[in-house]
Order: C-alpha cells, then sequence, then structure tokens
C-alpha cells in the first residue's frame, strides 16, 4: 500500500490569500474610522444678532439666527426681556447647517412692547 505525502498549498497562494486578508481588513478599518469620525464631527453653533426699532408708540424687534455649525438646529422659542416685561416668543423652526432664519416681534402681537434707546441687555 502507498501512503500519500501531504502537501500544503504553494506559498505563492498563500501570500496572495495573506495580502488580501490584509487589504480586507484595512479597509474595514478606514471605513470605521471614517464613519466614526463623520460622525462624531457635527456640531451646533448658532450666532444671534437682535435689533430693536422704537418709533413713536410701535416697536418691534428683528432677531436673526444664523447656523454657523454642521448640523440642523431646532429654535422652539425666544425669550424677550423689554421695557415694559419680559416674555417667551414661540419659534418652532428648524434651521440647517449654514442657513439663516428671521422673526419680527411687533407691538401689533405684543401690546407693552416698548424699547428704550442705547439700553441692552443680554443674559
Amino acid at each position: 500500500m502507498r501512503t500519500r505525502a501531504r502537501r500544503g498549498i504553494s506559498p505563492v497562494i498563500a501570500v496572495l490569500i495573506m495580502v488580501a486578508a490584509a487589504i480586507s481588513l484595512g479597509s474595514f478599518a478606514y471605513w470605521y474610522t471614517m464613519s466614526y469620525a463623520k460622525a462624531s464631527s457635527q456640531a451646533a453653533s448658532l450666532v444671534v444678532e437682535a435689533t430693536a426699532v422704537a418709533s413713536g408708540s410701535k416697536s418691534a424687534l428683528q432677531v436673526t439666527f444664523k447656523n454657523t455649525g454642521t448640523t440642523s438646529i431646532t429654535i422652539e422659542r425666544v425669550w424677550v426681556s423689554h421695557d415694559g416685561n419680559s416674555f417667551w416668543h414661540h419659534v418652532g423652526k428648524d434651521v440647517a447647517a449654514g442657513a439663516t432664519y428671521s422673526v419680527t416681534v411687533s407691538s401689533d402681537e405684543v401690546p407693552d412692547l416698548s424699547f428704550t434707546r442705547g439700553v441692552a441687555t443680554a443674559s
């Protein structure tokens, strides 16, 4: 009876299999790292500018929101503090990354809305 000698795969095939495995693992690591970096780089940043206008018995407040971040921001409401009182003004607006949104509150909507020239309060 003749015994067959066991033979492994050729060294060339073994090297090709190892190179293919290394490339596959490297591409998975690259994909995972880039996905993680992209997800964690989203930042919220909002610039708010307000202008108060008082003329005679009429007053108005214009507030401009600029989203300078990399993700969308929802503006629920704005706290307005003025000479006569303070109140929350409902906005309820999504502002996309890079977008600008303006809202105006006038004395027609808020009867006791008034501002004194040269006086500004921020909190």
